[in-house]
């Protein structure tokens, strides 16, 4: 069944025509061994120092992402993320590490890396509290982005953003996200996003 459910999300998600941030149901806590999580979520780029809540957005605006989920250890999952990125494809993995787990409180640290017009590495750091069946979740988010500028020399892209996550588990089968990545400096933008998880063990 697992091996079904992978195929079936990798073909659908390279059919499909990703520098684009997405933390998307990334919460502090980890997918339990051998537990599989398939998602997708649309991403509204938005400008927070000139934000408009008139305009209505047309499809161009908007990014979309599948993202897949698997659980190594107790304490350790890996990610793929696939999407339709503001006119191109993004790739992304990543692996994730939980460092505490006191049953209400949790946190985790992530790196990976990403393609989208050109190639990347991420790291973050986050933490979750657990209100009833919500997690609320924020942290520091940071992408490395080598440039090669036209003459030749090399600049370091450091796009950062803050993620503020609301994540509701009425399930263990699924969960809704909501989520907010502020960007806090120049190269970075900020997004807004939904989405939904499924879960298989």
């Amino acid at each position: 069944m697992k091996k079904i459910v992978l195929a079936l999300f990798l073909i659908t998600a390279l059919s499909l025509s990703g520098q684009a941030q997405t933390m998307f149901g990334n919460t502090a806590l980890t997918l339990k061994k051998n537990v599989l999580s398939l998602g997708i979520n649309p991403v509204y780029a938005i400008d927070l120092n000139n934000f408009d809540p008139a305009y209505a957005p047309g499809p161009e605006d908007f990014a979309y992402f599948f993202h897949l989920g698997y659980g190594t250890t107790q304490s350790s999952d890996i990610g793929i993320n696939i999407g339709k990125a503001w006119g191109q494809m993004y790739y992304g993995f990543d692996f994730e590490n939980a460092f505490v787990n006191s049953g209400k409180i949790y946190i985790s640290g992530t790196i990976g890396g990403h393609y989208w017009h050109r190639a990347g590495a991420d790291a973050n750091l986050i933490a979750s509290l657990k209100l009833n069946d919500f997690y609320l979740t924020s942290g520091i988010d940071i992408d490395i982005e080598p440039y090669k500028q036209s003459d030749g020399q090399i600049v370091i892209y450091l796009p950062a953003y803050v993620p503020v996550e609301l994540e509701f588990n009425p399930s263990s089968k699924y969960a809704l996200n909501f989520e907010l990545n502020i960007a806090i400096n120049q190269p970075a933008f900020s997004t807004i996003g939904a989405g939904i998880n499924f879960y298989f063990k």
